[in-house]
């Protein structure tokens, strides 16, 4: 009999993990319009799960915004489950063209690491994925903040990672020390 307690009481906290949801439609819709969004919203605000723990109660929400052939955008919710009329949109910082950090709030390709609280992205800039632009930003408690950004404009063959890591010399935030 205490085996079929317990039995219970596992399926019952496997199946509360993985319970999906769907934001309210209002907060849906301004994150939407707010991001410019292209994807069909009712279609991708179905079925959703956390994307991760955020700590003190916050989990983290991804949406996805929209899709090309070799690349997808997200937006990202932090928001108590108890009540996600109040999940708030997360925006993140990006190196401009003459590296001046701007605000953005679709990430291209990303994965969230729980354990570090990093949420990653890289946006090839071609099928290949010889260029483009790579970033790491570090949840501190409120925000994602930016800890690195790569960028590589020239689409020439050369591999932008090596061994999953952008290269070095593409590092553009933080500036290099002069």
């Amino acid at each position: 009999m205490r085996f079929l307690v317990l039995l219970s009481l596992v399926l019952f906290s496997f199946s509360a993990q993985a319970q999906k949801f769907s934001l309210p439609k209002a907060v849906a819709e301004a994150a939407y319009e707010k991001a410019e969004c292209d994807n069909e919203l009712d279609e991708k605000n179905k079925d959703l799960e956390f994307a991760g723990d955020l700590g003190a109660g916050l989990k983290l929400i991804e949406l996805s915004c929209w899709s090309a052939a070799y690349n997808f955008g997200s937006i990202f919710f932090a928001a108590d489950p108890k009540d996600l009329s109040k999940a708030r949109l997360l925006q993140f910082r990006i190196p401009d063209e003459k590296n001046r950090l701007v605000q953005t709030f679709q990430l291209s390709n990303p994965s969230y690491d729980e354990k570090k609280k990093v949420l990653e992205s890289f946006h090839k800039g071609r099928g290949v994925g010889d260029c483009g632009t790579s970033g790491n930003w570090r949840w501190n408690g409120k925000e994602f903040a930016l800890v690195r950004f790569w960028s590589k404009n020239d689409c020439d063959g050369e591999p932008f990672f090596d061994d999953l890591t952008p290269l070095g010399k593409y590092l553009v935030y933080p500036p290099k020390k002069k």
